[in-house]
């Protein structure tokens, strides 16, 4: 069977959730014998092979901000065409403007093929009403895709009370085995608790902020706990953290900024942390969480958005109240109070173990089945 898989950004050109399923979810499908062709930008047009996935890279242009008009739709438009020449079973779009782009190649293609949108964020129908073309695509999509996927019963149930569609759960499955292994960093000392956060801390859902005045709290009980802060971060942001009140009376290492770093320091990362917090809101699934979890390593999250869906009991980790919010959480002392649960249970090694199997429930050995089914079922 030929998948087209398609999304407009490819790893490692970026590097978030989408790109990662995107990169894990055609190399799987292709260690399964399916042949798997990648259509996405980058910025130069190239034809690729990774480990026997065909990449077909076409040139991003318009690259802005703005939603009006942007490289996303460029990429809807070129990618018709692109889609006609590859002659697929079945594509599946990982965004609604490479699977609305699906759907306008099949309408003028010789033979019918299947097409499948995995919705990687949470539909919800105020995003699309400034941009009345995003509107258009999403509701052709929804109306004609073929099977609509969504990460977290979160985003299902959004789904359905937003649009009045049914979508199917398949969330993202994560390479637990990369993360179990052992390395621990040597450059991160032992004793005094360690509080991760992995994502980007440019972003005010992600809640970096909160985090930083939970994090005073916690400073109370453990003196010498420190925050890391691993991922993208601007001059900026650094600058607005570092000046709150409750971060300027600590001593210059109390909270470190690591930078983006490699994926492949991820692993030593989390298994050197006391603990993974998350305070995200809006966050279609979590996969830090689940790389965390891999590692033996208990989280914290906001039970809201796809959380919930990983941090199923207290020996794993803990969920607090997000609150009211705007932007990001302000129930700042639930987070702090989840954090400090979270230590005092310590990381023992029976934690550590329900980790880890927590996690295997998001392993590719038991989800990737679910993909393959839902994608073959699709092809004519």
């Amino acid at each position: 069977m030929h998948i087209v898989m398609t999304n407009p950004f490819v790893w490692p050109h970026v590097r978030r959730g989408s790109e990662r399923v995107l990169h894990d979810l055609s190399s799987y499908l292709n260690s399964r014998g399916h042949r798997v062709t990648v259509v996405a930008m980058a910025p130069e047009d190239a034809r690729e092979e990774r480990d026997g996935v065909a990449y077909h890279l076409l040139r991003e242009r318009f690259a802005s901000p703005l939603r009006q008009f942007n490289s996303c739709h460029y990429f809807a438009l070129r990618l018709q065409s692109e889609i006609g020449k590859l002659e697929p079973d079945v594509v599946f779009g990982l965004n609604y403007f490479d699977a609305y782009a699906a759907l306008k190649a099949r309408e003028r293609a010789a033979r019918r093929f299947g097409v499948a949108f995995l919705a990687v964020g949470i539909p919800v129908r105020r995003y699309f009403r400034a941009v009345p073309l995003d509107a258009f695509f999403i509701r052709k999509v929804l109306a004609q895709v073929d099977l609509r996927a969504v990460l977290s019963t979160f985003a299902r149930d959004a789904l359905r009370d937003e649009f009045g569609q049914e979508g199917q759960v398949l969330p993202p499955p994560v390479r637990v085995d990369d993360f179990a292994r052992a390395c621990v960093r040597p450059d991160l000392p032992g004793g005094e608790p360690r509080i991760l956060f992995v994502g980007d801390v440019n972003e005010p859902r992600k809640g970096a902020r909160s985090l930083c005045e939970a994090f005073a709290r916690v400073r109370q009980v453990h003196a010498h706990a420190t925050l890391l802060f691993s991922g993208n971060v601007s001059a900026a942001t650094r600058a607005a953290l570092m000046g709150l009140p409750e971060l300027r009376a600590m001593g210059p290492d109390a909270v470190q900024f690591l930078g983006v770093g490699s994926v492949e320091d991820l692993p030593s990362l989390y298994q050197s942390a006391s603990v993974t917090v998350l305070p995200a809101v809006w966050e279609a699934f979590g996969l830090v969480l689940v790389e965390s979890l891999a590692a033996g390593t208990p989280v914290v999250g906001a039970r809201h958005g796809g959380i919930p869906d990983i941090v199923d009991s207290d020996t794993v980790g803990r969920l607090f109240d997000p609150a009211p919010f705007r932007e990001q959480t302000g129930n700042v002392a639930g987070l702090a109070q989840a954090i400090l649960d979270v230590l005092a249970a310590g990381k023992t090694p029976a934690i550590s173990q329900a980790c880890r199997r927590r996690a295997d429930a998001f392993s590719w050995s038991a989800l990737g089945p679910r993909y393959e089914q839902a994608i073959a079922g699709l092809a004519p």
